[in-house]
């Protein structure tokens, strides 16, 4: 079999970002959670009253997927859906009491994860890492004639 060996950008973050859904995905597990399920309770726990568009915007998902995951989370009696009194059109998203309690404990999990990703990193080199990919990802959003939206 012939290994692809280019070193390039794309390449180290594509592949550090699957090391680290895999681990992710272990650690969530025995909650009977995916890292896309987590995304969506930490943000929601993270914001008072967000609407569900709001939170498509927030995840970068279409309301399509949003409200899938919503379904399955509410199933599970992670969060609750109720109508906005101020816009009948909107849904506000909250955490129930379980909801909570799991954010809460899954986040201290993954903050241990997030101290074993920057094992050996200094606090400068932390701060040069987040510059740099904040400006990746805002390259990537900044759209092109050679590159459309």
């Amino acid at each position: 079999m012939n290994l692809c060996n280019e070193i390039s950008i794309g390449r180290l973050i594509y592949r550090t970002t699957q090391t680290m859904t895999l681990h992710g995905e272990k650690l969530l597990k025995p909650y009977d959670l995916t890292a896309e399920q987590f995304h969506l309770l930490k943000n929601i726990s993270e914001n008072k009253a967000l609407s569900q568009s709001q939170l498509c915007e927030i995840v970068q998902k279409s309301a399509a997927n949003v409200t899938r995951i919503l379904d399955r989370l509410e199933k599970k009696n992670f969060v609750k859906r109720e109508k906005n009194p101020a816009d009948r059109r909107s849904i506000h998203i909250f955490l129930t009491v379980q909801g909570k309690e799991l954010v809460d404990e899954v986040s201290s999990l993954f903050q241990d994860f997030s101290e074993l990703l920057t094992k050996g990193i200094s606090d400068q080199e932390r701060a040069l890492l987040a510059i740099i990919l904040q400006r990746i990802q805002d390259n990537l959003s900044t759209p092109t004639k050679k590159w459309p939206q």
